[in-house]
């Protein structure tokens, strides 16, 4: 790397770029290495792809531990086309000043191909639950019991929400509207061919790599410094220009878009969140597609005794359009994979500001265990609005059990989340209970709240019952909802007698 200084005081820099500035030079390197490992015209392609394939082989040793315990093909299966159970049982327990306990659990059945499901809630506090909510859903209906409180099971109709609630009581009597086209439409069901999978992606940003391929050239390099050979990758400037300016036109007309963009919009509820939401995205994928070069992109890969991809960095500076400058230094140093140690990352000088996107991991992975701590750095040389994300998790792969981390400091304060657990139970067909027996949540070193839970998931032949007769919520008049509030009322009032 350049900018006029060495390596050792760029990491003292600190680290980042804009999310839109890294996934721009982060896809570019992608696609030359795409192309480096499917190459077989002369000696540097080749050795480089030998590399490549080392380093997929060592990504796969990585590879989800409870895959080969968990049959996830099957719950997926039963998922889409069958009914599951879940029940959830969570224990939290409030540290702020007064000690306060507090339990809830949902015992859930549902059915996304038939598109209904019901939900039995239960609150309770120092290990004492009652029932407090029936709830049955289909989808644009939505049924609500409150068998403590009241007789009546309500129903809700989810279409056309904000018309309806807007011409109903309680509009005036909350003194408030929802959007006239408010809607909500429950089990929405993924798109047959499953567009928005990590293939349709791939797919999108390789469609029109071939001027990539075309302007890609190879050569056999060493580093006088470090004895070590490797080969560098050239692709010209006009080239990766004209690739960015495919690849956005590319993400625009892709279904991989159109179908993210319809769940989001599905989601937003109304027609002005809906179209915030879509400026919101198709302005982040101009931005991430806007980098344009002056320089040639250019990276080394450099080798280990053997064979191995130990270091993927920039000879020099390459330089932007709109004159910043870009570096990459990423090392892999780990000894039985050197993959299970990685620091470096990507970095940006703009005017006299240096910022840098870094990463760094340590893993180990065995028979019996699976341990990864990695660090994500987003820091400017000032200092000013520096970022911290880590994970670290150790996973038992024999007993299943687990012992996490999950930390992010930020300019607005620090979280930090801890848990340990195990997965047991586990059965034909996908079934499995996941245990948190004890987690904590802290916010700028103060803890928060500590919790427990069971989550319980499972195929199963039973199904969900929708209730037969109901009052419609959205249709009581004035004194309906007067005669329901008395009636939930002199329930709570039993209560307090008992």
């Amino acid at each position: 790397m350049e900018f006029g200084m060495n390596t050792e005081k760029k990491r003292n820099t600190g680290l980042i770029i804009g999310i839109a500035v890294a996934a721009v030079v982060a896809v570019v390197a992608a696609v030359a290495v795409f192309f480096a490992g499917r190459a077989f015209g002369s000696k540097p392609e080749l050795r480089l792809q030998a590399a490549v394939a080392k380093m997929a082989a060592e990504m796969a040793q990585y590879g989800s531990s409870l895959s080969g315990k968990i049959d996830y093909q099957a719950l997926n299966e039963a998922w889409e086309t069958g009914a599951i159970h879940l029940n959830t049982d969570v224990s939290v327990t409030i540290t702020d000043g007064e000690t306060t306990n507090a339990e809830f659990s949902v015992d859930a059945l549902f059915n996304e191909s038939q598109k209904k499901g019901t939900y039995d809630i239960g609150v309770g506090m120092y290990g004492f639950q009652i029932p407090f909510a029936n709830v049955a859903a289909t989808s644009d209906t939505l049924y609500i019991s409150l068998p403590q409180f009241l007789k009546d099971t309500y129903h809700v109709e989810l279409t056309n929400l904000g018309e309806k609630f807007n011409s109903s009581e309680w509009a005036e009597l909350l003194d408030t509207t929802l959007p006239e086209d408010y809607s909500v439409e429950l089990f929405q069901k993924r798109k047959a061919d499953n567009v928005g999978t990590t293939e349709n992606f791939i797919s999108v940003i390789t469609k029109s790599d071939a001027v990539i391929k075309e302007n890609t050239t190879f050569e056999n390099i060493k580093n006088k410094e470090t004895g070590r050979a490797g080969v560098r990758v050239t692709v010209a400037k006009d080239a990766v220009n004209q690739y960015m300016e495919a690849l956005k036109a590319d993400i625009f007309a892709s279904d991989f878009y159109e179908t993210y963009m319809d769940g989001l919009m599905e989601r937003a509820g109304d027609a002005s969140e809906a179209a915030r939401l879509k400026k919101m995205c198709d302005e982040f994928i101009e931005q991430s597609t806007a980098m344009r070069f002056k320089t040639d992109y250019v990276l080394d890969y450099y080798f280990d005794e053997k064979g191995r991809i130990v270091n993927i960095s920039s000879p020099a500076d390459m330089e932007t359009v709109d004159g910043a400058l870009a570096a990459v230094d990423i090392r892999f140093s780990g000894e039985a994979r050197a993959l299970d140690v990685i620091e470096g990352g990507i970095y940006i000088k703009n005017g006299g500001k240096i910022t840098h996107l870094g990463m760094e991991r340590n893993a180990s992975v065995s028979e019996s265990a699976y341990k990864e701590d990695i660090k994500v750095l987003w820091q400017t040389d000032d200092h000013g609005r520096d970022m911290t994300f880590s994970y670290v998790n150790d996973f038992n792969k024999e007993d299943l059990s687990y012992d996490m981390e999950l930390m992010a400091d930020v300019p607005d304060g620090k979280l930090f989340f801890a848990a340990d657990g195990e997965f047991t139970d586990i059965a034909e067909g996908g079934a499995y209970t996941l245990r948190v027996n004890n987690a904590s949540l802290a916010v700028d070193d103060e803890e928060l709240c500590y919790l427990s839970a069971v989550v319980e998931l499972e195929p199963t032949e039973e199904e969900p019952e929708i209730p037969g007769e109901s009052v419609d919520l959205l249709g009581m008049s004035m004194q309906d909802i007067q005669k329901m509030v008395y009636e939930a009322l002199a329930s709570v009032r039993k209560f307090d007698y008992e």
